[in-house]
């Protein structure tokens, strides 16, 4: 069954088109995963859909009577903009364990997405809009995420660089790319797959049609070169005048006739050349050998705001090592970033190698200076003008950037300064804050395929499960207030974590028996045709199918 149709919609802003002619049937009762670089359309797609925005020709129909729809924008809402407190958004509140006593305006990042989340969800409409929920959710947020949508019945599209979340939860990708729209069936590992490989296929055809319009072509230069002869031996006096002018002739008309036939095939199937895909290329070159400690912890503790965030922390990092930060957000990721740069005092000894050049990617990427990237990277000589030139543009950025203050940068684009400046400093330790929030999915994986090859210390924090699972070779866990050093991967650790399951799954059956009996309190309440009877009985559903899972 379909929800909707979209027949041949284009979306254009004056000269410039978003979207070109896009034909596709959304699935009713699917998860629909829109994927594409920064700047492809998917947020016009959804603004589309949402009847926000009008198709600037072609139509939108909906399969029967219009769903209701709701829209989680990327951006951050003002607290007065939306009622946070309905009673429908305890029940997920409750599930990502938000407090009803903390308030939107004093919240973390993590706590406000959770929040804004909880109010968009408990709206239960047909058709649900999702721009990037995953922004600032930790791993656990984000398996109840998955979770939820797994269990709902709503038709699902969803706007999102997280490659583990659409993995979980797609069942099509809708890939938006030069202005149009391709239809995967599968999840984010499905849809790579059946792309690079309609690529290795449309790349053998076009080399094939290549060769053979070649091959045409030197037939028809060959009898070109013997017209001419034919034409030059014609012009003579003597008695073969007239068979050189025939030949001549018929040599033209086999020149015409093939061209004829070559251009008709190529009108019929043109196999046109596979697009290069949007990447950018980092080349971040660490000077350090590996085998030498850089970093040195011995009873460290820190205070936050009068909470203690950690304690009894000691450990080593060695050069070369490739250490993800993990724990819930609050943890103290950050803090021990800024510790490390000595922006942040502690108890205890944090010792650090002489000598090291770090190079520091916060969340926010705002300790820009308000100065032009030509100013920025202001060098004296020719060459190294044209080396830093030749590196931006690998990074994606144009003649038009050179002279843009930072400040009118995209976040994207900035953390691409970022890396150029690391590149420029030829940085031993990179310490990176979430490094993937802001970038696109092609610009994600160009980071990892850089990062791979760097060869000095990396130390990161980041909820993107598919980036840390290729990067890290050790992690930092933040538990119990403290931080220990693991020598696992993430999907080691992860697996490991299962076996400690039996004391987690009786706190969470806890949980969920107190959320099913509150739920039937209020059904007593209530009688089958109540407006929230339907909601608070769906919601019944959900937890008694957690709680079979459970089990």
């Amino acid at each position: 069954m379909l929800i909707g149709t979209l027949n041949e919609v284009t979306v254009a802003y004056g000269e410039t088109v978003i979207l070109d002619g896009l034909s596709v049937d959304i699935p009713a009762g699917a998860c629909i995963a829109i994927v594409g670089a920064n700047g492809a359309g998917k947020s016009t797609l959804l603004s589309l859909l949402a009847g926000e925005i009008a198709p600037t020709s072609g139509s939108m129909n909906w399969a029967g009577k219009a769903p209701s729809v709701t829209y989680f924008r990327q951006e951050q809402e003002e607290a007065g903009d939306a009622d946070w407190e309905r009673a429908e958004t305890h029940i997920y509140r409750q599930r990502w364990q938000v407090p009803e006593s903390v308030d939107y305006t004093v919240a973390s990042g993590g706590e406000r997405m959770k929040i804004r989340l909880s109010a968009a969800l408990a709206e239960n409409s047909g058709l649900v809009l999702l721009d990037e929920p995953t922004n600032h959710l930790d791993s656990e947020a984000l398996e109840e995420l998955i979770q939820i949508i797994q269990d709902g019945e709503s038709t699902y599209l969803v706007a999102s660089h997280d490659r583990h979340f659409i993995d979980k939860v797609a069942d099509f990708v809708f890939e938006i790319e030069y202005g149009k729209l391709t239809v995967y069936k599968g999840n984010y590992t499905d849809y790579r797959k059946k792309k690079e490989k309609d690529r290795e296929i449309q790349q053998k055809q076009y080399e094939q049609q290549q060769r053979k319009i070649a091959h045409v072509e030197e037939q028809i230069e060959a009898l070109g070169d013997w017209s001419a002869k034919a034409h030059a031996e014609s012009t003579k006096k003597d008695g073969t005048k007239e068979y050189f002018r025939m030949k001549a002739k018929k040599r033209d008309v086999q020149i015409r006739s093939k061209r004829k036939r070559l251009e008709a095939e190529l009108e019929k199937e043109r196999i046109e050349k596979p697009e290069t895909e949007i990447t950018v290329s980092f080349d971040v070159k660490g000077r350090r050998k590996k085998g030498k400690r850089v970093l040195e912890l011995k009873e460290v503790r820190k205070d936050f705001d009068g909470r203690e965030l950690f304690a009894d922390v000691s450990f080593t990092v060695q050069a070369g090592e490739r250490i993800a930060f993990v724990g819930p957000n609050g943890s103290g990721k950050s803090t021990l970033f800024r510790m490390m740069l000595g922006e942040e005092g502690h108890e205890g000894k944090l010792w650090k190698t002489e000598g090291m050049t770090i190079g520091y990617l916060n969340q926010t990427v705002l300790d820009l200076p308000d100065v032009t990237m030509a100013e920025y990277f202001h060098v004296t000589t020719f060459h190294e003008r044209g080396m830093i030139r030749t590196n931006l543009t690998n990074l994606g950025f144009t003649q038009a950037h050179w002279n843009l203050p930072l400040s009118a940068l995209s976040m994207g684009e900035r953390v691409k300064v970022k890396l150029m400046q690391f590149i420029l400093e030829g940085a031993d330790v990179l310490l990176l804050d979430e490094p993937t929030n802001h970038l696109d999915l092609p610009s994600r994986e160009e980071l990892e395929k850089t990062l791979e090859s760097f060869p000095g210390t990396l130390l990161f924090a980041s909820h993107d499960r598919y980036f840390t699972e290729r990067m890290a070779e050790g992690l930092l866990v933040f538990e119990k207030g403290t931080i220990r050093k693991v020598p696992l991967t993430y999907a080691e650790w992860k697996a490991r974590e299962k076996v400690i399951q039996p004391e987690k799954s009786a706190e969470e059956r806890l949980r969920l028996e107190t959320e099913l009996q509150a739920v039937l309190g209020q059904l007593s309440l209530l009688k089958p045709g109540d407006k929230k009877y339907a909601d608070l009985d769906r919601d019944f559903q959900v937890l008694s199918k957690r709680l079979r899972e459970l089990d």
